[in-house]
């Protein structure tokens, strides 16, 4: 009774959640746009101080939002939060040099302020990657040098390569290397947050607002440098829309409960290949044609040799890449990576051989499937490294339960196979109900060892009781495990009803 009803609260969970998800983006929005209209609105001293007070009130949210999770896991946020405080006192020297001191000296110390906020984001992401990465990840570093490469090739061409070369004789070298150094800052951060969005770890609101935060800095320090080279940039304009954007998103996602979770590291990096990660890396790729035709549609040869390089460095890495995709591909055939396991196929080829054993030597054969119950509600809860970590942990109590007695596999998402070679009827029946009992009594540790109660359902099948073939005991425990959903979860099923009384 107890877990029909906590199937019908999963049930109403869906719709509900998506609808919470729509209000909160709905408000989110709401807050911002009330927050930038006051200060499009405002003019001179005025817009100054509102920028001010956004960017010092971004500075304490992320302070506050670090104070919320335990002392050991703090300094990315402290650092994030000394970069903002950083960029706010580059702002009051910015305001104090040209409304006190009516000066346009350039470079001057704001530009020293802002310039040390970048490597204090880029030491705060460096962080978050390292925390939530599980190991060495080759295949992730790979994916973030190509999108990188190809972006950081924009970069160079409309932002580096005209400030190095197309310089006034009259400007000094200081302020031609803090013009330069402004775009090169905005690459280390590109880079960096490109490896943190392509790598290992939950997709959390925290995450999806932080990635938001950086965009839009990138975005408006791209417009900045564009319209300085241009001579059109003007204060209170797009780029300072962009910048207050950029410190609401980064105060909102420390201030959002899930920012918890967001450094929890990942139980295993897995490959993700994925159509769209595909489609972004052959962008990347493409990117130096695409911009060395443009060049000489335009006849500006300029740059052509380091466009060329770049093409040339990315095929490399392209091709690096799809050979270890392929590897990725035949390990994951043997192996699962998060649990350590027999693949599916390497599974069911046991269950072949064990079943042609059991007809040769007349010897009985058992078939589990066990399928974690509530799954997506764990995932919701806990993000997908909780996730993982349940499913781990869970492999790691079937293979102690088991011994040598089973061959145990991963067969999908959230679904373990046992064969069980030797076992039938009673037997069968009373190693399933001990998995159950087992998985039920002892609860699961996830992230700050918060304890989730994990329940499985399950359905099993014996050779000659169910069938003659590991096709006929793949097909009654999947129907047997389906009876076992319907009946309201933590249940053990055969073909023939349950396994156990239940109420």
């Amino acid at each position: 009774m107890n877990s029909t009803g906590m199937a019908g609260s999963f049930n109403r969970t869906g719709p509900s959640a998506s609808a919470s998800v729509w209000f909160a983006t709905s408000g989110f929005i709401a807050i911002l746009g009330f927050l930038l209209l006051p200060y499009i609105g405002l003019g001179g001293d005025g817009q100054n101080f509102y920028y001010m007070g956004i960017s010092a009130a971004t500075t304490w949210a992320v302070i506050a939002g670090a104070q919320r999770v335990r002392r050991s896991r703090r300094l990315p946020w402290l650092v994030l939060a000394a970069g903002q405080f950083s960029y706010t006192l580059g702002d009051v020297a910015y305001y104090v040099a040209h409304a006190i001191f009516d000066s346009d000296a350039f470079p001057s110390v704001a530009d020293l302020f802002y310039l040390l906020q970048y490597p204090l984001v880029g030491a705060a992401l460096v962080l978050l990657v390292r925390r939530r990465t599980p190991s060495w990840d080759m295949a992730t570093l790979l994916d973030a040098a190509i999108l990188a490469l190809g972006l950081g090739l924009l970069w160079w061409v409309y932002l580096i390569g005209p400030l190095a070369t197309d310089y006034d004789a009259s400007e000094s070298l200081a302020s031609i290397l803090v013009s330069i150094a402004y775009p090169v800052m905005d690459l280390i951060v590109l880079a960096t947050a490109i490896r943190l969005a392509v790598g290992a770890g939950s997709r959390s609101t925290a995450f999806r607002l932080l990635m938001a935060s950086l965009l839009a800095m990138l975005a408006a320090d791209m417009l900045y440098g564009l319209q300085t080279a241009n001579d059109t940039y003007q204060d209170g304009g797009a780029p300072d829309v962009l910048w207050l954007t950029e410190y609401v998103l980064l105060g909102a996602a420390a201030l959002h409960p899930s920012m918890r979770t967001l450094d929890q590291r990942a139980k295993v990096a897995l490959p993700n290949v994925t159509g769209g990660r595909v489609l972004l890396l052959t962008f990347a790729a493409l990117l130096p044609m695409v911009l060395l035709y443009a060049r000489y549609i335009t006849q500006e040869n300029a740059g052509a040799p380091i466009v060329l390089l770049c093409g040339v460095s990315l095929f490399a890495l392209v091709i690096t890449r799809m050979w270890m995709v392929l590897g990725i591909q035949q390990r994951l055939a043997i192996v699962d990576d998060l649990t350590g396991l027999n693949a599916r196929g390497v599974l069911l080829s046991h269950l072949d051989l064990e079943v042609e054993r059991g007809h040769r030597y007349r010897q009985e054969v058992g078939f589990l499937l066990i399928d974690v119950d509530q799954f997506k509600l764990i995932e919701q809860i806990h993000g997908q490294p909780g996730g993982h970590e349940v499913l781990a942990e869970l492999a790691q109590r079937l293979v102690r339960l088991s011994g040598n007695a089973a061959i145990l596999g991963r067969m999908g998402a959230n679904m373990f196979g046992a064969v069980l070679p030797g076992y039938s009827g009673g037997n069968l029946r009373g190693a399933a109900i001990r998995v159950r009992e087992v998985i039920e009594t002892e609860k699961f540790a996830v992230g700050d060892q918060e304890e989730v109660r994990v329940t499985v359902s399950i359905g099993l099948a014996g050779l000659h009781e169910d069938g003659v073939s590991s096709g006929d005991l793949l097909d009654h425990a999947e129907k047997a495990l389906r009876r076992a959903k319907t009946a309201g979860r933590n249940r053990v099923y055969a073909s023939t009803g349950p396994v156990e009384p239940r109420w």
